[in-house]
């Protein structure tokens, strides 16, 4: 009898456009699984992300999670509704669209994610949003070295956000 001892899945960190077509799109796809992101402006987002961060398992997609370069416009949005300071000189980036399949959760995955994204941080402040009903990723943020600031907000479907800081190395 045979056995046959499956590779581990990999993390792939890199440049939006050193990924293919259709792994950009697999990345896509796989926040607007997730149901936190919606809006015309995703698929500029992911293209002009610091780094694109994908979790592979026997050739496919897994999980996600961006080092992101948020805009003026969302970056004082999201400021004014936290009460938060997000100075884009002290938080150059935001940390988002981190998923992973149900398939593949509660292994850790995750904060592989996240770790991988913060290794292209530069050293420099970073800030995440996060439902506050999810206890799971918020202990995963908290883990990374994230504190919460300023106060909860609305979000999608009135479901409450907080803001989470990275200090600077």
């Amino acid at each position: 009898m045979e056995s046959f001892l499956r590779a581990s899945p990999t993390i792939r960190a890199a440049l939006p456009e050193d990924f293919s077509d259709a792994e950009r799109e697999r990345f896509f796809d796989l926040v607007v699984a997730g149901g936190e992101v919606g809006g015309a402006v995703l698929a500029t987002n992911i293209a002009e992300a610091r780094i694109l961060v994908m979790l592979i398992d026997a050739g496919i997609v897994c999980g996600i999670a961006a080092l992101k370069r948020p805009r003026s416009s969302y970056r004082d949005k999201t400021s004014a509704k936290s009460e938060t300071n997000l100075d884009a000189a002290a938080f150059p980036y935001e940390l988002g669209y981190v998923y992973v399949l149900p398939s593949h959760q509660g292994k850790g995955y995750s904060h592989r994610l996240i770790a991988a994204a913060l290794d292209h941080s530069d050293g420099v402040g970073v800030f995440a949003t996060v439902r506050m009903d999810n206890g799971r990723m918020r202990a995963t943020f908290e883990k990374a070295g994230f504190v919460a600031a300023g106060k909860t907000y609305p979000g999608r479907h009135q479901q409450a956000i907080g803001t989470l800081l990275r200090a600077a190395a």
